[in-house]
């Protein structure tokens, strides 16, 4: 039955690309896990609330916790409490962090370039198509 191999080929693929991120990501001290933080904060103009943070990588609060506490650590962000709502913090990239965009999304760029390698235009419209069908699938499952 393929599709109970289906599963097991996205997490072993997952796992992998994060692996190589890891790798990659060594030589700004820097993991692809704080690189997802980084990457949803540019993706919000340079600025978010930790909440958010933790519903778009579905992620819980005590891992964002620590990942920005790290990414704070190197000067990657900072954060401030939330003048209209003391309970929440908000997130903000730091000049380090942006000055490192470039290059970061450079090499997100060339690691889906290798990961798709040898499929035609068409398939990877295909394969983008039947991931986000798998996605919707799957989130509609949520908790």
């Amino acid at each position: 039955m393929i599709y109970q191999e289906i599963g097991f080929l996205i997490k072993v693929i997952s796992e992998r690309m994060k692996t190589l991120g890891d790798n990659d990501l060594k030589e700004h001290d820097l993991t692809f896990s704080q690189m997802q933080v980084l990457v949803v904060l540019e993706r919000n103009d340079g600025s978010i609330a930790q909440k958010e943070i933790e519903k778009i990588l579905d992620v819980s609060h005590p891992t964002i916790v620590g990942l920005i506490n790290r990414l704070e650590d190197k000067g990657f962000v900072s954060s401030r409490t939330d003048e209209t709502d003391r309970r929440s913090k908000i997130v903000y990239l730091t000049d380090k962090a942006r000055a490192l965009g470039k290059t970061m999304r450079e090499a997100r760029n060339q690691a889906e370039k290798e990961l798709l390698n040898g499929l035609s235009d068409e398939e990877q419209t295909t394969l983008n198509s039947l991931l986000r069908k798998l996605y919707a699938n799957i989130e509609e499952r949520k908790v």
